[in-house]
């Protein structure tokens, strides 16, 4: 049985990639990325893999699928495999297809929110409690988030909850982005201003730390907002 058990573990790169539909040159990258750990090697030219390689390999081509950044990808793979279920595979989705507007110097008119489902008097409703922000006396128009806003409201208001409690939500999430910008700019940033590296190397190193902040927040926010078991009750 030992030994069965054994051989089982002990898959070449020839069976790998007809498990996975995956080539060579991409598991190689993978492992060249630090995405998978490095395979046994029973000689120089002769590596073994086994069954958590196949695990792995299908949650990066889900999340690569995605649009997963390769660093957000490094980072969740090689937490505990129950962490990236396939639910809490699916809430980082769509965290990643809430963000299609780019920076906030860009902005988004009232046609582009009531795309969502907003009437114009929810649209004044979200204005009147400064859920939504406009830039000009009109408004018309809006900073880029006022879109992942008014989803993430849209979402609460179709459940039911009351409009005013979405706000809270929204402003407590707003007070956090302060904290963490500060935070940033205090301890992450500034001192790299102070280094020897250029430009570019800084705003690699910016983004990489944006990227892996991006990764972690929607895990912490499953786990931390995870309910007790005494919340559900038998009727």
């Amino acid at each position: 049985m030992k030994d069965e058990s054994e051989r089982k573990k002990k898959i070449p790169m020839r069976e790998l990639e007809k498990l996975t539909n995956m080539t060579r040159a991409t598991i190689n990258f993978y492992i060249k990325e630090g995405l998978l750990p490095v395979p046994q090697k029973s000689a120089k030219n002769m590596a073994y893999y086994d069954e958590e390689f196949i695990e792995k390999l299908k949650v990066i081509e889900k999340m690569r699928n995605a649009d997963f950044t390769l660093n957000q990808i490094k980072r969740l793979v090689n937490y505990d495999t129950n962490t990236i279920n396939g639910f809490g595979l699916q809430i980082l989705e769509s965290v990643n297809k809430l963000l299609p507007f780019g920076v906030d110097q860009n902005l988004v008119s009232i046609s582009q929110i009531k795309e969502i489902g907003f009437s114009d008097e929810n649209i004044n409703e979200l204005i009147d409690l400064r859920i939504i922000i406009s830039t000009d006396k009109s408004n018309t128009m809006f900073p880029a988030y006022s879109m992942t806003v008014c989803r993430f409201v849209k979402y609460f208001i179709d459940l039911g909850v009351p409009l005013t409690v979405a706000r809270d939500i929204v402003t407590k999430l707003k007070e956090l982005a302060d904290i963490e910008k500060n935070a940033f700019i205090n301890y992450i940033r500034s001192p790299m201003l102070d280094s020897n590296l250029s430009q570019e190397e800084q705003k690699q190193e910016v983004e990489k730390c944006v990227e892996n902040i991006n990764g972690l927040l929607p895990i912490l926010h499953l786990q931390l907002i995870k309910l007790p078991n005494e919340v559900f009750r038998e009727y």
